[in-house]
């Protein structure tokens, strides 16, 4: 019976201490997941309040022959978007649309539409930022201009002076932002080269290969330098028409794009 009692005592002992010592560990620190949230920056759609200006440059190209409703279109932004001194949208970053409607010219209709939106950004951690945004002009592509002289740097050897350079990083251009200037760098200055669809173009081998004569700058509207096409965009729906032939943009098309 002794031996009973001292066995009931010993576990019960044994009981009491294994509970003191659960009551005395430390509470469980937070998830290493729950830690790296609340350090995970602001997304850029928090930083880029109404009327901030993107340069962008269209992909791939875009035809009204070819063009279907719901057909994903994309752009990278051709500099780096600063706010405050830092950047916001670096360099590259992707920016997702669809085409909304297409109309090829035909016998029966000569005119041809296109309608494009943009509407998320995609960024190279992986995340998806929606954004609203509107196309407020349009022009050919800069890189062709480059081309015609055997070379894509910044500045070509062979190159005559003044020809126009690449564009520089953007400040935040909406009111009252305090991110920059909104303006856009040229770069070098170069001489304009000579643009067939502008008013009074030449026929030397810059204008054959469509190139734009200088960047699109946070004030540019509209259609520039593109013979026979024009835009409405009251919206995030921008509609290109031309009543010459089909609506087409090269891949490298300028765009800017501004946040609704």
């Amino acid at each position: 019976m002794k031996k009973y009692t001292l066995l009931t005592l010993a576990l019960l002992a044994v009981a009491a201490i294994s509970m003191a010592q659960t009551a005395s560990e430390p509470a469980t620190a937070p998830a290493p997941a729950q830690a790296a949230d609340a350090k995970a920056p602001a997304p850029p759609s928090d930083l880029l309040p109404s009327g901030s200006v993107l340069s962008a440059d269209l992909s791939k190209s875009l035809d009204a022959k070819k063009a279907k409703e719901g057909d994903k279109i994309e752009a990278k932004t051709a500099t780096d978007m600063l706010a405050h001194g830092q950047i916001v949208v670096p360099r590259n970053t992707k920016i997702v649309g669809h085409v909304t409607q297409a109309k090829p010219r035909s016998k029966e209709s000569p005119d041809s539409m296109v309608g494009i939106t943009f509407d998320r950004m995609l960024l190279k951690d992986g995340r998806e930022v929606p954004l609203q945004l509107i196309v407020q002009a349009v022009a050919r592509p800069l890189q062709l201009v480059s081309g015609l002289y055997g070379t894509s740097g910044a500045n070509p050897s062979n190159a005559p002076a003044n020809m126009p350079g690449p564009r520089t990083s953007m400040g935040n251009s909406s009111p009252g932002s305090g991110g920059g200037s909104g303006g856009m760098g040229s770069g070098p200055a170069y001489p304009p080269v000579s643009d067939p669809g502008a008013p009074g173009g030449g026929g030397d081998s810059a204008a054959s290969n469509g190139a734009t004569s200088t960047p699109l700058s946070p004030t540019s509207r509209g259609v520039v330098g593109i013979k026979g096409l024009s835009m409405d965009a009251p919206g995030p729906v921008a509609v290109l028409s031309s009543n010459t032939g089909n609506v087409h943009l090269d891949g490298g098309t300028q765009l800017i794009l501004r946040v609704q």
